[in-house]
């Protein structure tokens, strides 16, 4: 009898245990606003921020959801890289040069900070991919936004995509 009590109690703690670590996992992938002194970025659902991050980055975050031939492979990332030097033409001319075809390149303006965006396919490993720059300049760094999908994902999940990116700010 003292079993069965000791291993209905050990039956119940797992259980609460494990709904815990459940309901903190589903909370790590809901929208919320990322600021930093630098930046702010809104992430949508789907998406997880980073913490322990490649320190490479000064952000970084990837969907929830696997896709493509390759069921290794997230639906997208994203990554900041900050740089000491440079300009965001110096940038601009580094993605031109790295291969990928060019879909778009535009200026975009918001407050009085200019921004650099810059659309391309690029093909890896046989998968197509859409990647996206946004690359701005504060203080003498800059700042390059980098957000990558596989190009069959959902027009849903390209929205979203597109919302983080139109989001990211230079305070």
């Amino acid at each position: 009898m003292e079993i069965l009590i000791g291993g209905l109690i050990l039956v119940g703690l797992m259980v609460y245990a494990s709904t815990r670590i459940k309901k903190t996992a589903a909370a790590a992938f809901e929208a919320e606003t990322v600021e930093t002194g630098d930046f702010i970025i809104q992430k949508p659902d789907g998406f997880l921020n980073v913490i322990n991050r490649d320190p490479r980055y000064a952000f970084e975050a990837y969907s929830k959801d696997f896709g493509g031939a390759s069921s290794d492979l997230r639906q997208a990332h994203l990554n900041l890289t900050v740089r000491d030097h440079g300009t965001v033409d110096d940038s601009a001319a580094e993605i031109r040069v790295s291969g990928g075809e060019i879909v778009e390149d535009l200026t975009e303006v918001i407050g009085s900070r200019r921004y650099r965006v810059i659309d391309l396919k690029r093909v890896d490993k046989g998968i197509d991919f859409y990647v996206t720059y946004k690359i701005a300049e504060k203080n003498g760094k800059i700042y390059q936004l980098e957000a990558v999908r596989l190009a069959e994902t959902s027009d849903e999940f390209s929205r979203k995509l597109d919302l983080m990116v139109g989001s990211f700010e230079l305070k």
